[in-house]
């Protein structure tokens, strides 16, 4: 490599660092993780020294329960949404999920989830605590999406490094004490997802069109609209929660939804006011649980008497 005209390192060193650069791109392709992480996570895992994004209080319940923190872990994918019919650009417009959308965001999401657990086995980890998930979309229509979580990676206090296949939490490292002790652990992270798009019916046309025939200045319920709500979030829960039994839950916790709602105009011609219809995304996540084979008996309450 020439700097300024000076010769900078020799031939090899630009090969090794072409290699090195392709064997990413390659480990990164086969939805692994990019070399540096890798010798990364490796020297922290022989150190005895961690990164976490728990708090103080998290960080004393999480091992008061036993776990020893090991380090910060993350995962991320920069995904290219494929071209998606929209149902509302057509003259037999009909309501209907958007696949590739929906499908796009699932496949984000387990390249990143994927690469958080691979991070989090490299330093031995028996689960991650605290995960959470980033979904942004880029700027200017570009199609691309981005899937991005971060969490702590865990391991019980004096047990050897785990070579199983570490479990996903969202909870925080306080509900996570809190579901230790009421005898559940966590299996595993599940999501649900779905991508609606519903056309304005007749009803809903009428209800947004002003003047003598149409029906704004009148209150009422868009029927159409709330029914879309309520099909994506059908949609989204049914997959998360057969996510949650593929991987043995009795049952989920801490589920948060994650709504979000677009509005789309569509032209019907000179005549014709436009139609307003709704692009519904709607996002399901929790953490699937298991009762322990010998829950703990549970603890007497505690009386608190105020002295002033």
């Amino acid at each position: 490599m020439r700097l300024f005209g000076i010769q900078i390192g020799g031939d090899e060193d630009d090969d090794a660092r072409r290699a090195r650069a392709e064997a990413s791109q390659a480990a990164i392709q086969a939805g692994g993780l990019p070399l540096d992480a890798v010798d990364r996570l490796k020297v922290a895992a022989r150190e005895d020294f961690f990164t976490s994004n728990l708090s103080a209080s998290e960080l004393l319940l999480t091992r008061e329960r036993g776990f020893k923190p090991l380090g910060q872990v993350m995962g991320t994918s920069v995904y290219n949404v494929g071209w998606q019919w929209t149902p509302g650009s057509s003259w037999y417009a009909s309501s209907q999920e958007l696949e590739t959308l929906t499908a796009a965001n699932y496949d984000a999401r387990h390249l990143a989830l994927g690469r958080l657990r691979q991070e989090a086995k490299l330093l031995g980890a028996d689960g991650v605590v605290g995960v959470r998930l980033q979904i942004r979309d880029f700027e200017g229509g570009s199609g691309l999406l981005e899937f991005a979580a971060f969490g702590t990676a865990v391991r019980r206090e004096g047990a050897p490094p785990s070579h199983g296949e570490p479990f996903l939490s969202d909870l925080s490292g306080a509900d996570h004490w809190a579901l230790r002790e009421a005898g559940y652990r966590p299996v595993g992270f599940c999501l649900g997802n779905c991508s609606w798009y519903q056309v304005a019916d007749a009803q809903t046309q009428r209800a947004q069109v002003g003047g003598w025939f149409g029906g704004a200045w009148q209150s009422q319920e868009l029927r159409g609209y709330s029914q879309a709500v309520y099909t994506a979030r059908h949609l989204a829960m049914t997959r998360m929660e057969a996510e949650a039994k593929a991987v043995g839950g009795e049952g989920i916790v801490g589920v948060s939804l994650h709504p979000k709602i677009e509005e789309r105009h569509v032209e019907q011609g000179e005549n014709t006011p436009a139609r307003r219809d709704l692009l519904v995304t709607f996002t399901a996540v929790g953490t699937a649980v298991v009762r322990e084979a010998a829950a703990p008996a549970p603890k007497a309450p505690l009386n608190v008497v105020r002295l002033r």
